[in-house]
């Protein structure tokens, strides 16, 4: 009689479990939905805090797009670029020969205050990332050029 009721305490046991576990699920990009920023970048939100603000975002520029100098404000700010080629320079005065360029997998710290920079897609698209840090730091270790 032992043996029926252990094997259904054990259909009950993976079943529960199964149940339980939370499935991961691929953000399929081109099925978001992008508003615009700074005129010409598209902008998806992908997580809010507690306030509704940002804490992760996509930002799509197309092959071409510029987007004028701006500053970061409100926190640090992660950026990793997920493809393409991002053009990318500090201040606030344009000047292309000043440009880095800085392809697919590479991650950007932009300051949490000033980091006036602008960046631009000039050899084809590119995504990217942006990680919104606020109140945070970089972790000891982690560390620019």
């Amino acid at each position: 009689m032992k043996t029926p009721l252990n094997a259904i305490l054990l259909a009950l046991t993976l079943t529960t479990t199964a149940t339980v576990m939370a499935e991961s699920k691929p953000i399929l990009f081109d099925q978001l939905q992008y508003d615009t920023v700074h005129e010409v970048a598209e902008r998806s939100i992908l997580a809010i805090d507690s306030e509704q603000r940002p804490m992760v975002a996509v930002l799509r520029l197309s092959d071409g797009d510029f987007l004028p100098p701006h500053g970061a404000g409100g926190g640090l700010r992660l950026l990793t670029v997920l493809s393409g080629n991002l053009s990318w320079g500090e201040g606030t005065k344009v000047d292309p020969a000043m440009e880095r360029v800085y392809p697919a997998g590479t991650i950007l710290e932009v300051p949490a205050e000033g980091g006036e920079h602008w960046a631009a897609a000039r050899d084809g698209d590119v995504m990217l990332q942006v990680v919104f840090v606020r109140n945070g730091a970089l972790a000891p270790g982690a560390t620019g050029e």
